[in-house]
């Protein structure tokens, strides 16, 4: 009994989830990359953040809150103040 080639390609590729690069043929995990025989990019990468990045981000959004917070609180007390001079002029007539 003669096996083709395409049906034990087929076989191999559902068992393993292998697929054929498209440059070279040659069979390539899914969840390759590059392929292994030709170098071929088969999947843009994933982005990778390192620690240096994870911390910057958690600083710059402490800083950013610190700021914000300060311009709330230079803004809202003044108005409070403001509204509360406005109540105790006209509760005092």
């Amino acid at each position: 009994m003669a096996v083709g080639l395409q049906s034990v390609v087929r076989t191999m590729s559902s068992v393993t989830s292998l697929a054929p690069c498209p440059d070279c043929g040659h069979l390539v995990s899914q969840r390759a990359e590059t392929c292994p025989s030709c170098a071929r990019p088969l999947r843009k990468p994933a982005p990778r953040e390192g620690l240096f990045l994870k911390s910057m981000n958690v600083w710059v959004a402490v800083v950013l809150g610190t700021i914000v917070a300060g311009v709330a609180f230079v803004v809202i007390v003044p108005l409070f103040l403001a509204v509360a001079a406005y109540v105790t002029t006209w509760l005092a007539r």
